[in-house]
């Protein structure tokens, strides 16, 4: 998919390409995995597993990785061994954070964005169900780690099971897409300007804050007492 992806990126219509004013972003990201080695690879991919929005894809950026490893840039174990630290630690403090906050943040505002008590119990059914498989398999669906570790969290795994579930699949994860930026060379670097689907859900939120912002700025939502409130003569 990777190596179709990165010949048709040119041929994309724009709204599906990189913004330019996302590009100092994701040239930061790769010059910054580029000048840290393992150590900025690591950094990027335990930031997108704790849920931060980049501008790029943890994936393309594993595959750049794997690229870096054929010049040199970065030995292969290292690259290997900072994909998987990345993903087993960032998890682990999403699952920490999710656990503590999860649920009274879903009880109180889940129903804003759809939510609910009744979608957690049938998920927690569906991993008591699948046991370990759901977290293994569920890790490598598009736009699903993050959400998953999320769900784990708020559904209280314990990290016995959670830690060796995520190791074994970012291990899958890492090996699959370090060989596939081997094997696409510098045409990885095309990846990198594809728009991150992810982020479409962020720009939506981003957009309805600056409208609300906008709204309370024009009509000032004083409370009533101020705007009833009669200048003395």
């Amino acid at each position: 998919m990777l190596f179709l992806a990165a010949h048709l990126s040119s041929f994309l219509p724009g709204w599906l390409q990189e913004p330019s004013w996302l590009r100092p972003l994701t040239h930061a990201i790769r010059l910054f995995i580029f000048q840290h080695q393992s150590g900025g690879l690591f950094f990027v991919i335990f930031l997108e597993e704790l849920g931060v929005p980049l501008p790029a894809p943890g994936d393309a950026a594993i595959a750049y990785g794997g690229y870096l490893t054929t010049t040199g840039a970065i030995p292969y174990p290292m690259a290997y061994l900072a994909v998987i630290s990345g993903a087993v630690l960032g998890s682990a403090c999403n699952l920490t954070i999710t656990r503590k906050y999860g649920r009274p943040f879903i009880r109180r505002y889940g129903r804003y964005i759809g939510l609910t008590e009744e979608k957690l119990n049938r998920a927690e059914r569906y991993f008591k169900r699948w046991g370990p498989w759901t977290i293994i398999i569920g890790r490598h669906i598009p736009g699903m780690r993050i959400v998953i570790s999320a769900l784990s969290g708020i559904l209280n795994v314990p990290y016995r099971v959670f830690t060796p579930c995520v190791l074994l699949s970012s291990a899958i994860w890492a090996a699959i897409f370090l060989e596939l930026g081997r094997r696409l060379g510098p045409r990885v670097r095309d990846l990198l300007g594809i728009f991150p689907a992810y982020l479409f859900p962020w720009l939506g939120l981003g957009l309805v804050v600056l409208v609300i912002g906008y709204l309370a700025y024009e009509h000032g939502f004083l409370p009533k007492a101020h705007k009833g409130a009669v200048e003395p003569r």
